[in-house]
């Protein structure tokens, strides 16, 4: 188990290992969703058919007649993600147009759904679990080892006591690997392990693609990977929010409450944006914490800057900040950590 408190900070790097796409390879993703295009015969020639009907569903809320008002919005998003930081950059300099601001969060919301059906980790309606063979050198496995090393079963209910996630990405990879991993571990049925799964903390700052059929919510649920009709895509972009909208200070305080409290805080595959520090950042320092975080590719220059732009954050004096940012993947920097984070 972990050693302290733990906090891990997830970014689009953590879900990388499972297939996910990341910067240019969303925004290629997404400006092909939204190339629509038909043909004289009205037949889809572009873009995206699941789409295409989420806009008419739209068109039909609004009382409109077809679609034709939100296809220029929608090959606008298309000709300018080569342009574009990423796709909320795109979204945020366009805030001003809530149509055009949703769909492109349709088109985000059918990138992630179809990412989570294409990995390593989705099962189908035929299959009961995925093949941990090909997942061994994932984080997951790793967090997962650490998670459940000297634990017996009998004493599973305290598993999560001391280990929480914030996590920047809408799929919900952490959620779903876990709970099967711990069904094919612990020789127990998935209902079982995702009902201990369910006692994890793991925060959605910008939400998520619908909630898991397991977990309790009110939100629309979503299988892993699944498929949607145009109204639940809607629902499901509607619940999501880009990194610039506001996140309301009701949903960030158990989120800071959780820094704050922290021992340790691990950052995995983030990208250590000064949004998204801002978001964290708290006030006051609460117990001495030990920093460690992925920098894979990450030139020295930034990293000093986002050393100090990290510490600022978590309002610790640069001179007194314990941190390692390493040029490690996450799953190699959970190997080389592995006795410092489970004592």
């Amino acid at each position: 188990m972990f050693e302290g408190n733990v906090v891990f900070v997830v970014g689009a790097g953590g879900s990388f290992d499972f297939g996910f796409p990341m910067g240019e390879q969303l925004k290629d993703q997404i400006a092909n969703k939204l190339s629509i295009r038909f043909r004289d015969s009205g037949e889809l020639a572009g873009g995206d058919p699941q789409v295409v009907e989420a806009l008419r569903a739209l068109a039909r809320r609004k009382g409109l007649q077809s679609i034709n008002p939100f296809l220029q919005s929608a090959r606008s998003i298309a000709s300018a993600m080569p342009q574009a930081i990423s796709i909320d950059n795109f979204l945020h300099t366009h805030a001003d147009e809530p149509d055009l601001v949703l769909i492109g969060k349709i088109a985000i919301a059918a990138s992630i759904l179809d990412a989570e059906g294409a990995s390593k980790i989705y099962m189908g309606r035929d299959k009961h679990s995925f093949d941990f063979s090909e997942t061994k050198n994932v984080w997951h496995n790793t967090f997962c080892k650490i998670l459940t090393e000297n634990v017996q079963r009998s004493s599973i209910d305290n598993l999560f006591d001391n280990v929480s996630f914030i996590t920047f990405n809408y799929d919900r990879c952490i959620e779903h690997y876990i709970s099967n991993w711990l069904s094919n571990y612990m020789l127990v049925s998935l209902e079982e392990a995702q009902e201990w799964t369910s006692r994890l903390t793991v925060f959605h700052p910008y939400g998520q693609v619908g909630r898991l059929p397991w977990q309790q919510s009110a939100d629309v649920k979503v299988p892993f990977g699944g498929r949607v009709d145009a109204s639940d895509l809607i629902a499901v972009a509607e619940q999501i929010r880009t990194f610039t909208e506001r996140v309301e200070s009701d949903s960030l305080a158990p989120i800071r409450a959780r820094i704050a409290n922290a021992d340790m805080i691990v950052y995995l595959g983030f990208s250590y944006g000064r949004m998204n520090l801002e978001l964290l950042a708290i006030d006051s320092i609460g117990p001495s914490k030990r920093v460690i975080g992925t920098a894979f590719g990450i030139s020295e220059q930034n990293k000093s800057a986002i050393v100090r732009q990290l510490l600022q954050s978590l309002a610790v004096p640069v001179s007194q900040g314990s941190y390692d940012l390493v040029n490690m993947t996450c799953s190699d920097l959970l190997n080389a950590y592995w006795r410092v984070l489970g004592g």
